[in-house]
């Protein structure tokens, strides 16, 4: 039973649901933003992919992907972000998990 659970979470994980809330190009408009409820997605977008990947292993689905070192701020995960996009503007039309997950695999490297 545990492992059909498993299953089918990892389905909708890695494809089974297609929602594609949002892409980069949307993401860096709110990111970018002077608009408070623009910045507050872009920051709580950010910390729930952070938090999500630091739960992968206790969830028992994944290792990290990336290790952001405690202390780091949403602002900081923000500009990052915004840092990324500027150095790889070709990633921008991909999912906004796919693009936050390249910048902070490469920002944030697990040793």
């Amino acid at each position: 039973m545990r492992k059909a659970l498993v299953g089918a979470l990892l389905l909708l994980v890695t494809g089974g649901a297609q929602a594609n809330f949002l892409d980069g190009y949307e993401l860096r408009a709110r990111c970018e933003s002077r608009r408070i409820d623009f910045i507050n997605t872009c920051l709580g977008y950010l910390t729930g992919i952070a938090d999500s990947d630091d739960a992968a292993p206790s969830w028992r689905l994944a290792k990290n992907m990336f290790c952001i070192p405690r202390g780091v701020t949403a602002s900081e995960l923000r500009t990052t972000l915004i840092a990324y996009l500027e150095d790889h503007p070709e990633e921008e039309d991909l999912n906004a998990a796919i693009l936050v997950g390249n910048a902070f695999i490469e920002t944030y490297p697990c040793d």
